[in-house]
């Protein structure tokens, strides 16, 4: 416990990691906002969907890089000051997104974006759990957690409606705005925040030589790149496909997100149970889904089910993934979380980047069968890393372990 008594601990324990929990929900709702704009923000710059989609693939390749690169350079620096700075950041982000007068200097802006990404994750969900008494660690980092899941409801519809209602401009003032109240929150509650154990590169290449733990690594990067590879443009999709109006598009993304939050307790729940079956009922599952909305996009009673489906398997994914790949590398965790958190951006990053490729090549509705081909490619790498069997190796090994996972 890093605080200076254990009464103290109870007392800041709420307040403080309610601010980190806040600082995900505020980083996570920016980060996404584009989804649900893309069409008027392309529209409104000049630029085609699948460019428009580089607002979501820039910061997301960059965060790839910064996520571990964060977790060597800051070193032992006190986590308050590093939380603070990179909300810093991402208030500047925001603003200059607001601003930005073309698409040149909101892609700029949102490069900083994806550095708050990657430094955030870098140290967020440690730092909620040393701030937590012993007791309470599993609570604190389901807090953060929360902070995501509540999100990924509220972003991309969000950015639907106020792109309905409104000018895309406003979307990223709102995103300042809350990101500025994070800010203040943060400085008011946040006591210092001690480092752990610095992490080393040796770190990162050792679990990389590891056949199985690259392989998990693979197959986390084809399920999350699948999913962005279709998920970027649903909205022109929803569009122009299934032929929805404003007003019913905006509701079926909050469904599609409020979906993906039970898809999440239930993918955890059912993890704690049978780990590795959840994997791949989960890769099929989403396969499955995004392949049925690939070949029936035009039918709306069979494309919008569909849809759900592919909310509940993708709810899943993140947390079944990361117990997976926590399984498996109990001696390594500080470092294995920093190269999920690498491998996740840079997989939004790659599925957009090629989501978009496709979009601007072939039609937006190829998008969805880019998604469902790199899904197949996943579960044909999970049945691989299954065929080695489970052998968790390190002194951690047989520790219990918290349903949670880095975005």
């Amino acid at each position: 416990m890093l605080m200076e008594d254990g009464e103290t601990a109870e007392r800041g324990f709420w307040p403080a990691v309610a601010a980190i929990a806040l600082g995900a929900f505020a980083l996570v709702v920016t980060e996404f906002l584009p989804v649900g704009l893309l069409p008027q923000l392309g529209a409104d710059t000049g630029v085609s969907a699948g460019v428009a989609g580089l607002t979501i693939t820039a910061p997301a390749v960059v965060a790839a890089v910064a996520a571990p690169a964060m977790t060597m350079l800051i070193g032992r620096i006190d986590r308050r000051t590093v939380l603070l700075a990179l909300t810093g950041l991402q208030i500047i982000s925001a603003a200059a997104s607001a601003l930005a007068p073309n698409f040149g200097v909101l892609l700029a802006a949102r490069l900083l974006l994806g550095v708050a990404i990657g430094g955030f994750w870098a140290v967020a969900l440690a730092a909620a759990a040393r701030l937590a008494p012993a007791n309470k660690v599993h609570v604190a980092s389901s807090a953060v957690i929360g902070g995501i899941s509540v999100a990924s409801v509220v972003s991309v519809p969000a950015g639907a409606a106020i792109a309905e209602h409104g000018d895309w401009h406003h979307a990223f003032w709102i995103a300042a705005v809350l990101a500025a109240a994070t800010l203040a929150l943060q400085a008011v509650v946040l006591p210092r925040i001690e480092a752990g154990q610095s992490v080393i590169p040796a770190h990162f290449f050792g679990l990389l030589r590891t056949p199985r733990v690259s392989l998990i690594l693979a197959a986390i990067l084809l399920i999350v790149a699948g999913h962005y590879a279709a998920y970027t443009f649903i909205a022109p999709f929803l569009q122009q496909t299934v032929h929805l109006r404003p007003g019913p598009l905006s509701a079926l993304l909050l469904a599609y997100g409020m979906f993906t939050v039970v898809g999440n307790f239930g993918g955890g729940a059912a993890a704690g149970r049978r780990l590795p079956a959840s994997v791949l009922g989960m890769a099929i599952t989403f396969f499955s889904a995004l392949l049925a909305v690939a070949l029936f996009g035009s039918y709306s009673i069979v494309a919008i089910p569909a849809m759900l489906v592919w909310a509940l398997a993708w709810g899943a994914a993140p947390v079944v993934t990361q117990l997976w790949l926590y399984h498996e590398t109990p001696h390594a965790i500080e470092a294995a979380q920093a190269m999920n958190s690498s491998v996740f951006q840079l997989s939004i990053g790659c599925g957009s980047l090629l989501g978009g490729l496709v979009v601007d090549t072939v039609s937006v509705r190829s998008s969805m069968w880019l998604g469902a081909a790199v899904l197949a490619c996943a579960i044909i790498t999970v049945l691989i890393v299954r065929s080695f069997g489970h052998r968790p190796t390190g002194p951690a090994a047989g520790r219990p372990v918290a349903t949670e996972f880095v975005p």
